[in-house]
């Protein structure tokens, strides 16, 4: 046993795993600092233009360049040449980048011509025009380099992109107010990327690109369009949520406690996305689909149970944390953020890992489906929720909804597994 386990934990370290780990951890340590300094820094009002801001070009990057960010995933990984591979990688980031640059535009003609609720919010979203197609590229580098299982080099951009935003968002907020997030964002992204450029010009430099022919490209878009159905649906849930509060309850007070209340819990997924990130391209790779099942159980009950022990620790100090990191001024917040802890933690421990190792066998149409039905149901259960219970209505319709889709996901991943093996 002890042999089995030292071999195992060597295998990890190989490729990456605790990388990725220990890198999600420290860039959602630093993001949360981050946080931190950003809600003490700005007042309440000006932290709920920004929360608003930030949830509108929320949708366009849901979209994550018409899904081809998350496509080359797939495709690079398994591409049949290097030629074709860096193909796909120029396709997805042509497109997908124009993509998100377009959806930008729209952002910033709904918020000029529409009654908003925070008109307070304009300049903020001005500023941060940008910011969707600058996280388009990045997305599709790293995304690029997980393919090739660079999980090292990954996470180590991971690491800079948010202690660079850390840093910047204290001394440009402090010069230009809470639109300097934006500038801090922006510098951010840019020394990420310079940071894997050597790793990334490796596996493209001295290639030439490959013709895609009409059939590849065909499939690369419906795979790319499944995928942005999928993610941008399930995505949206919660932005969706945010944007009723702001609607529905029209006060700053309830959306910055709203917004502090879900940070921290918030924070469930990493431990779910950082084992994901691993264990897709293996999951993509192995063909004998009996054994991506018996991989994925596996997967599955270790995220619920590390995600229970954080769940319930988190739940009882919820309190004592939300009064130490942001102050007294939202102690009113301490009792949803408990609920909140157990929302998320339904999504990240059930949800999560069927919903994405789906794409990785090759299985995107149920994913996009399932995803819109649990989207739209979501939304009519929030909007009632809400109505009828205030506040509390956005975790009681959350709740409901992550299990009942995740049980779904579940049931259907292991259908798709084991009539392969039939």
């Amino acid at each position: 046993m002890y042999k089995t386990i030292k071999e195992k934990l060597q295998s990890l370290i190989a490729g990456g795993f605790f990388h990725i780990f220990i890198g999600n951890t420290l860039v959602k340590m630093i993001a949360f600092v981050s946080s931190i300094v950003i809600v003490r820094l700005v007042n309440k009002n000006d932290y709920a233009y920004l929360t608003y801001a930030d949830n509108l070009y929320n949708y366009a990057i849901s979209f994550a360049g018409l899904g081809m960010s998350s496509a080359i995933l797939k495709y690079c990984a398994t591409a049949a040449s290097k030629e074709e591979d860096k193909a796909y990688f120029n396709f997805a980031m042509k497109y997908g980048t124009i993509f998100e640059a377009l959806l930008s535009l729209i952002v910033v003609g709904y918020v000029t011509f529409s009654a908003i609720p925070f008109p307070e919010a304009k300049p903020i979203v001005y500023v941060l025009v940008l910011y969707p197609v600058f996280n388009n590229i990045l997305s599709t580098v790293l995304n690029y380099l997980r393919a090739h299982a660079e999980n090292k080099v990954y996470a180590k951009a991971a690491v800079i992109q948010t202690s660079v935003v850390f840093a910047g968002s204290v001394i440009f907020v402090l010069i230009f107010g809470v639109q300097g997030i934006a500038v801090a964002r922006y510098i951010a992204i840019g020394v990420a990327v310079l940071g894997v450029w050597k790793t990334l010009q490796k596996h493209l430099q001295g290639i030439e690109t490959a013709r895609l022919d009409r059939i590849k490209i065909k499939n690369f878009i419906v795979m790319s369009i499944s995928l942005m159905m999928s993610n941008l649906f399930s995505l949206i849930m919660p932005i969706n949520e945010t944007t009723l509060v702001s609607e529905l309850l029209r006060s700053e007070t309830i959306t910055a406690n709203y917004k502090i209340a879900i940070m921290i819990p918030g924070q469930l997924s990493f431990v779910t996305q950082s084992i994901i990130i691993y264990y897709f391209t293996i999951v993509a790779k192995t063909e004998d689909k009996k054994q991506v099942w018996k991989i994925s159980k596996k997967v599955g009950w270790m995220t619920a149970g590390i995600l229970a022990v954080i769940t319930i620790v988190g739940a009882i100090l919820s309190p004592l944390i939300i009064r130490i990191v942001y102050g007294s001024r939202y102690e009113d917040a301490t009792a949803l953020s408990t609920v909140f802890w157990i929302v998320y933690a339904l999504n990240a421990g059930i949800r999560m890992i069927p919903m994405n190792f789906l794409p990785a066998i090759g299985v995107a149409k149920f994913n996009a489906i399932m995803a819109a039905i649990s989207c739209g149901v979501h939304l009519i259960i929030t909007y009632g929720a809400i109505v009828s219970f205030g506040i509390w209505g956005a975790g009681i319709a959350s709740g409901i909804v992550y299990i009942l889709s995740g049980v779904v996901y579940w049931i259907y991943f292991r259908k798709k597994c084991l009539e392969d093996t039939a």
